[in-house]
């Protein structure tokens, strides 16, 4: 099989294995929160009505996060789509970083209650922590999709 996959000029390198994982991580983070976000939709709308946004916000969030989620995780695992669901990733984790941020800067005025799901255990400052692991895990993922498809031209 090996003699195969090097005739085809197919070599797996460093590069190459942190990029699938990456993806498949990214990829499985976002189905579970867009997944989770569906079944238990009351829990959820409950959770986004407390937030410091405006209910319209709340709506939109409500009714687009889970679908948008579910469509990302689903671009990181094709390869056509991969550098697109990579950025849309980051961009995401950006926007939920930075409201984290906020929140513990104390933009708002009041903390409101966490996020659900697997993530409900952590308080807010784990959350953070978790959430900038991911978003350079993003962000590394982007550049080494990239340097990828430069190096297949």
């Amino acid at each position: 099989m090996w003699h195969s996959i090097t005739k085809l000029k197919i070599k797996p390198n460093a590069a190459t294995w942190q990029l699938e994982v990456i993806c498949l991580m990214l990829s499985a983070l976002f189905a579970y929160t867009g997944l989770s976000k569906w079944l238990d939709w009351h829990g959820t709308k409950a959770a986004l009505y407390n937030q410091v946004f405006p209910i319209w916000m709340a709506d939109v969030i409500l009714y687009g996060l889970p679908p948008l989620e579910v469509m990302v995780s689903m671009m990181l695992l094709v390869s056509r789509w991969r550098y697109l669901g990579l950025w849309l990733s980051v961009i995401l984790m950006t926007l939920f970083t930075g409201y984290i941020g906020m929140v513990l800067t104390g933009v708002f005025g009041r903390v409101p209650c966490s996020c659900g799901g697997v993530l409900n255990s952590l308080g807010w400052w784990e959350h953070l922590g978790f959430n900038l692991v991911v978003l350079v895990m993003g962000v590394w993922g982007v550049w080494l999709k990239k340097r990828e498809t430069r190096s297949e031209t």
